[in-house]
């Protein structure tokens, strides 16, 4: 999916299809986040200001590099794993042993939908990690991408966060349903902390 042009992601996105969706896309926001951030941080070594925290940037480089390589495949993985949803919703429901089979495939095809999302969400906050010691090394000519990053990283993870939701809401193991739904809470409430105090920051340098 990510090798398409991105006319071509758009087109698909528009398209009359269950994929990709809003959890492809939420995964494509946070890679074009991740790398915001990336660039920010690579435009920001080297400078006299930052000679002090020369190695805190090569280390959030570093970081950063791995987790847009990391969400990078995650919107076809979400389309894959909705797509099996999709074919189980298919499968033939002639009798009582196909429709018990059909609900069993249906329900596992779920958990599979859910856990791509809660992944990107889990992914999306270590970004806002890895960038968080090296946020004051930013440049006051280049913090509007940064804030920028932020708010595609937070855009990923409202839309993560309401992948999980929705087939949580469609499984019947509701301890696993709820379990999910408690721990992606903490985590967008965690990212909405880091993406507010970047955006806090970036007014303060552009008041």
């Amino acid at each position: 999916m990510i090798q398409q042009p991105f006319e071509k992601i758009v087109e698909s996105l528009a398209a009359k299809t269950p994929t990709p969706g809003g959890g492809a896309a939420a995964a494509l926001a946070g890679s074009m986040g991740a790398a915001l951030f990336l660039m920010v941080v690579r435009f920001s070594r080297g400078k006299k200001a930052n000679v002090a925290r020369e190695e805190d940037l090569a280390r959030a480089e570093t970081q950063l590099d791995g987790h847009v390589k990391r969400l990078l495949p995650m919107a076809e993985r979400d389309c894959r794993s909705f797509d099996l949803v999709s074919a189980a919703y298919g499968m033939p429901k002639d009798d009582d042993a196909q429709k018990a089979l059909r609900e069993r495939a249906i329900q596992e095809a779920m958990v599979g939908a859910m856990v791509v999302p809660e992944e990107v969400l889990c992914m999306v906050r270590d970004v806002f990690a890895g960038m968080e010691g090296v946020v004051s090394c930013i440049g006051k000519a280049i913090v509007s991408d940064l804030a920028s990053g932020a708010a595609l990283l937070l855009a990923a993870a409202e839309g993560a966060f309401l992948n999980v939701r929705i087939n949580a809401t469609y499984l019947t193991n509701r301890e696993l349903a709820d379990k999910t739904m408690e721990r992606a809470r903490v985590v967008l409430a965690e990212i909405r902390r880091q993406q507010a105090a970047i955006a806090g920051a970036v007014d303060g340098m552009l008041a």
